[in-house]
């Protein structure tokens, strides 16, 4: 797991500018001289360092520009201010969670609890891992209007949502799963479950989590959607004893 001096933001190589899909800004991407990419990166690894430590309100661009050692001009070069900067961020690390929670291909369509459990501990996994990061982006949001990031904590939810909405109807469709059910419904279920859970237990602890206590609060939670939503098989139900 990184420490906060070892945070490295990962960014796609791209060039130009583009219009965002969250809302209507421009969002400055990765320029074409190879310096200043380099000038781009130092800017991205020392804001997640410092809005990690600091969290969203009390970041400053001074703070940023300070720890990457180089001036104001550069920074607004590449951003125009401290919400642009840190949705640079933020965006890698959500589609890091998408893909570690994307279920192995090849297998049933509908999922055996094992296999959710396994999925919803990997989410946690890498959740876990940038906990400082996305407690950030929940502070931005709950700004509302006020800040970028409520368009991309809406739009990024909604991808997670949709992936588990459309699984379920799918299934709904092979009769796998019983009409009276609510397939969009269960999956904001599902996701409201765990972005409150990670948010209690991660985003909010003193110290980052262990192995085992990712595993047991990820199989819990895992159980008691898939139960709800499937039932629980008749060998898993213990007599009292």
């Amino acid at each position: 797991m990184l420490l906060d001096s070892e945070l490295v933001v990962k960014q796609p190589r791209r060039y130009g500018w583009q219009m965002l899909e969250t809302d209507s800004a421009l969002e400055p991407l990765a320029p074409a001289t190879a310096k200043g990419a380099a000038m781009r990166q130092r800017l991205l690894n020392a804001s997640a360092r410092v809005f990690a430590r600091k969290g969203y309100e009390a970041t400053r661009v001074q703070d940023i520009v300070k720890l990457a050692r180089t001036s104001y001009g550069n920074f607004y070069r590449h951003f125009r201010n401290k919400d642009e900067i840190l949705l640079a961020v933020l965006r890698p690390l959500v589609d890091e969670i998408y893909v570690a929670s994307k279920r192995t291909s090849g297998r049933s369509l509908k999922a055996t609890e094992a296999e959710f459990v396994e999925n919803t501990i990997a989410y946690l996994k890498i959740y876990a891992q940038h906990r400082k990061l996305l407690r950030v982006m929940r502070e931005a949001a709950a700004r509302g209007e006020k800040a970028t990031f409520l368009s991309l904590y809406v739009t990024e939810r909604s991808r997670f949502v949709r992936r588990t909405a459309t699984w379920l109807t799918r299934l709904q469709g092979l009769g796998e799963l019983s009409r009276e059910l609510d397939p969009e419904m269960a999956a904001e279920v599902l996701g409201a479950t765990m972005e409150q859970v990670a948010y209690m237990k991660f985003d909010l602890a003193s110290e980052d989590p262990s192995e085992a206590e990712i595993k047991h609060i990820g199989s819990h939670c895992a159980k008691v959607w898939y139960r709800g939503v499937f039932g629980t098989a008749k060998d898993d139900l213990a007599a009292p004893g």
